[in-house]
């Protein structure tokens, strides 16, 4: 009878490790980004022209709490992990990591090379889709 109970307590985790369960995809919901946009309450495009306020200011740019929040969510809506590399921009991505990157001199500057780069779709719209 012990034989029996400790063969099925070792053969359980086995059988359902090997079961396939449907039902644990990980997937993205099938919603639009200007959808995202409006549950996370942001506006992007407002927030890359907020980003290209800030790169023409001299010296350091460090943005406020609230701007780089919302650049994190607009790269997650335009960006999602596990997507290829957005080639066309803006690449809110890119922004945040060069702001990210802590506080150098000419961190204005770079943030304007960068934009001057990146940025030359703009300012057209962010595309809904």
């Amino acid at each position: 009878m012990l034989q029996k109970r400790l063969l099925l307590v070792c053969l359980a985790p086995l059988v359902m490790a090997a079961t396939p369960v449907s039902d644990t995809v990980n997937e993205r919901l099938p919603v639009s980004r200007v959808e995202l946009e409006a549950h996370w309450q942001v506006d992007c495009s407002a927030a890359w022209a907020e980003l290209e306020q800030l790169a023409g200011a001299t010296g350091q740019c460090v943005p406020g709490a609230r701007l780089r929040r919302t650049l994190q969510l607009c790269a997650f809506i335009y960006q999602p992990p596990g997507e290829e590399v957005a080639t066309a921009c803006p690449d809110f991505a890119a922004a945040l990591d060069l702001l990210e990157a802590g506080p150098v001199p000419d961190s204005c500057r770079s943030l304007a090379n960068f934009l001057s780069g990146k940025g030359r779709c703009l300012p057209s719209p962010v595309p809904a889709d």
